[in-house]
């Protein structure tokens, strides 16, 4: 298999936010989520915008779980759901995606979680986000 480096100069970013949750987040509801990272980001390029989003979830509930649901402009992209066999078991959540919107209109992301069936859901984690240019 033959790799191909693409280089550094190949690749120009515009717009760029992020946003850190070092303390964790958590809910006991079952029916709607919580906000964990709320970050808007607007482009003024090209409109792409590339997502990173980096979570830890747990619940103190053995053989409960917690859901993630990682949404732009209040449309969700993806939802996750995690069980754990222990309580406070930590369960990482990494999602890449690219998102094309309108240069000049900004794009909410959001990153949310709740518990599965019961118990407290919570979560700690970032979002970064930055327009690509090329």
């Amino acid at each position: 298999m033959k790799k191909t480096m693409i280089p550094s100069s190949a690749i120009s970013i515009g717009a760029s936010t992020q946003n850190t949750v070092t303390t964790a987040v958590t809910t006991t509801s079952t029916t709607s989520f919580t906000t964990v990272n709320s970050v808007s980001i607007t482009p003024m390029g090209s409109g792409k915008i590339y997502i990173d989003i980096n979570m830890f979830v747990s619940n103190n509930t053995a053989g409960d779980g917690v859901s993630v649901q990682f949404a732009i402009n209040g449309t969700a992209v993806i939802t996750q759901s995690f069980i754990s066999s222990a309580a406070n078991q930590a369960q990482q959540f990494s999602f890449s995606y690219i998102y094309i919107g309108t240069p000049g209109t900004a794009v909410n992301i959001t990153t949310g979680i709740e518990a599965v069936t019961g118990g407290t859901a919570s979560a700690t984690g970032n979002v970064v986000a930055y327009e690509l240019i090329n």
